[in-house]
């Protein structure tokens, strides 16, 4: 088959992780042909000579989308198209604002449109809850006109999604760790050096306001309280965030490494102690299966999309709720045996997850279903 892997429109954030992978995997497939329409998030960490001869590159810089960017994508990519004629497109993170002639499968990550019951949408003020509202219409629009299938992580994705768009064709393929994680992490700490005594609780995530990171000062103050001062939160935001974010009386508590390369995750994983996630609405994270393989204990929000990942792998606090998520950060660095049965219980969960190869061979015979439909159907 000829495939277009468009990540044209990605900029930052946990997609460029999922669609570095899947781009990575594919190599393993080599019968196929390839075409990569690279945006600028992935462009910063994939390194093209290291791809064989059926890899083909294409570099796009659209920016911010809007209504009217979103006719300059759409005509840039049809153009592509045109000369490339593939069998399938798998836009790994939707909407493309781009209706392919070939079928397109399409990756879904936009939590807050399915999962209303967020805390985070309902802190929201009237005026920015009514922003997400059009923001969703807006979106579901493209969704319906461009995705000939739609691609998700999680089978509660599967369900809300068929029901927020009223569609069938959803595919769960689940996600995972990428193969970073499969050799022993290697090469120089990022971190400081560890004083006697330090637990540190590690954040890998960008900024965005339902990831709750606003959390972490509250947490600090009440720990400070009851006299744990050797906790460290290392978090992994943009210099303009944690400035804003992180109190001058607690910033040396608080470890910001800004972008981390995806090959440098296992090490700073290797170099925490606890995977802390305090996100109020995912489609996944593939943070609890990173913290799972590498044997670190997790501490995250109450809530479905957590429990439907981390099962009883993870120790959970009520979302938004400081002092429920103090406890339970205490809780778990006072007792040995609770970091052991969750780190056995992560290691078995695991096991549900596809590894990053059978995701991609999943994948790709979804496209040869699309294509074989498309195909007959003409």
């Amino acid at each position: 088959m000829k495939i277009i892997l468009n990540t044209a429109t990605l900029r930052f954030g946990g997609a460029i992780q999922v669609a570095l992978s899947l781009i990575h995997e594919c190599r393993h497939f080599p019968e196929h042909e390839y075409h990569v329409f690279v945006g600028e998030g992935v462009a910063r960490s994939l390194k093209e000579e290291d791809y064989p001869d059926n890899f083909h590159f294409y570099s796009f810089s659209f920016g911010p989308v809007s209504l009217q960017k979103s006719r300059v994508i759409s005509k840039a990519l049809s153009k592509l198209e045109a000369q490339i004629v593939p069998d399938c497109v798998v836009s790994t993170s939707g909407p493309s604002y781009w209706h392919s002639q070939a079928p397109q499968l399409m990756g879904y990550n936009l939590p807050l449109y399915i999962y209303p019951d967020s805390p985070h949408f309902w802190s929201l003020s009237l005026y920015r809850r009514l922003r997400v509202l059009v923001k969703r219409k807006l979106h579901f629009y493209f969704f319906r006109r461009d995705a000939t299938a739609f691609l998700v992580q999680t089978d509660d994705v599967n369900r809300r999604l068929r029901k927020a768009l009223g569609v069938e064709k959803v595919y769960t393929v689940s996600n995972n760790h990428s193969n970073h994680f499969l050799a022993p992490a290697r090469g120089h700490s990022p971190l400081p050096p560890r004083a006697e005594g330090e637990w540190r609780l590690l954040t890998l995530t960008s900024y965005y306001p339902h990831k709750n990171l606003d959390i972490i000062p509250a947490i600090l103050r009440l720990l400070e309280k009851r006299g744990y001062r050797k906790l460290r939160f290392v978090t992994t935001i943009d210099d303009a965030n944690y400035q804003g974010l992180v109190p001058a009386e607690y910033r040396d508590r608080v470890i910001n490494l800004g972008r981390v390369n995806p090959e440098d995750c296992p090490a700073l994983y290797r170099d925490s102690d606890i995977l802390f996630q305090p996100s109020l609405a995912e489609c996944f994270s593939a943070s609890y299966p990173e913290a799972m393989v590498m044997k670190k204990p997790i501490v995250t929000t109450d809530l479905g999309f957590a429990r439907d990942i981390c099962g009883d792998a993870a120790l959970y606090y009520f979302p938004k709720d400081p002092l429920s998520a103090t406890d339970a950060i205490i809780r778990l660095v006072s007792d040995s045996s609770l970091q052991e049965r969750l780190i056995d219980q992560g290691l078995q969960e695991l096991k549900k997850f596809d590894s990053a190869r059978e995701r991609a061979e999943k994948i790709l015979n979804i496209c040869k279903t699309l294509s074989w439909e498309q195909t007959n159907a003409q």
